[in-house]
């Protein structure tokens, strides 16, 4: 009886530290600050933006230091273009 106190309370223990570690991971990822579209147009000026995900009116990007951020799109038809031009990879989903 004492040895399957010992193992429960063994696994009960390593499963805590796991769950630990992953919501650990999972927070970090989901870290996205939101930006105005007039500030994020000045970042991809300035060379700021790396990449951007547009998905509908929806822009997803990542800056040249791994920060994430999202901001909303009006209509613009110069957007991909500018983009394009400053530099930043650009993907589209639907």
């Amino acid at each position: 009886m004492n040895n399957l106190f010992k193992n429960v309370a063994i696994w009960l223990v390593i499963a805590l530290i796991l769950m630990t570690v992953f919501n650990q991971f999972n927070t970090r990822q989901t870290t996205q600050s939101q930006v105005d579209y007039s500030q994020f147009i000045e970042e991809v000026r300035q060379g700021q933006v790396a990449k951007v995900t547009i998905e509908g009116h929806v822009l997803r990007g990542v800056r040249g230091d791994g920060a994430r951020f999202t901001t909303y799109a009006p209509s613009d038809p110069w957007l991909v273009s500018d983009l394009l031009k400053n530099g930043v990879v650009v993907e589209a989903k639907p």
